[in-house]
């Protein structure tokens, strides 16, 4: 019993992070909608995906308000070579984005020997993002907000946000939008809350259709990971 108890306060002091997810033990096809439980599931904070992993370059991926943690892990796979280290940054969307920023940096900045940074940021999570173009400085960064709702009125009107005029200069910018229409997030307002003018950001336009099947709000990570790991 003794040792039973010492064994049982011993596993109160090791910190939780300890047992972060390991990417590849996670599923993105038959087993994908357990795989994206064990996601959403860690707690608050950002997650070292590849513990066992020693790189100069990181990989965070942000994900969205109602996200099921499913459409992450085949792009993040994809994504992911021998030269980045992935995280993953599990936050409220509850609470207004500008108020998970402090915790954010702090941890990366706890994060040793980085030389590149690579953020991509999903819907809501794309929000969360576009709030680091004037935080991050010195590191090359690539920020990429997919299907984003950075013109939203609603953002605007209860969470007082207000979308950066400006970028530090280590900072690249890429936003990637879905159609309207074909995307259950957007198509019922009457307007496009992804339309935004920013200088110095690049702007790209998914298509229609992902693998014979409408390109929607979801699978959008999907095309966009694909499509980053061909232009590497």
């Amino acid at each position: 019993m003794k040792i039973y108890l010492f064994f049982a306060s011993a596993l109160l002091l090791i910190p939780f992070k300890l047992f972060s997810l390991n990417l590849y033990d996670l599923d993105p096809y038959e087993e994908y909608l357990s795989s994206g439980k064990k996601l959403m599931k860690l707690e608050f904070g950002l997650h070292d995906l590849e513990s066992q992993e020693r790189s100069k370059e990181i990989l965070i991926a942000i994900h969205g308000r109602d996200s099921r943690g499913f459409e992450w892990i085949y792009p993040l796979q994809t994504i992911d070579n021998n030269k980045t280290k992935t995280y993953f940054l599990r936050w409220d969307t509850t609470k207004c984005p500008q108020k998970a920023i402090p915790d954010l940096m702090k941890e990366i900045s706890e994060i040793e020997n980085v030389e590149k940074i690579t953020i991509l940021g999903h819907s809501y999570g794309g929000i969360l993002s576009s709030l680091l173009l004037n935080e991050i400085e010195i590191i090359d960064t690539d920020i990429h907000v997919i299907a984003a709702p950075l013109a939203s009125t609603d953002l605007k009107r209860y969470c007082g946000y207000i979308h950066p005029t400006t970028k530090n200069t280590n900072i690249s910018y890429h936003q990637w939008r879905t159609i309207k229409k074909f995307d259950f997030a957007f198509s019922s307002l009457n307007y496009d809350p992804q339309i935004i003018e920013f200088e110095g950001s690049s702007v790209t336009r998914l298509p229609q259709q992902y693998n014979g099947k409408r390109l929607g709000h979801l699978w959008s990570i999907s095309w966009v990971a694909e499509n980053i790991e061909m232009s590497r």
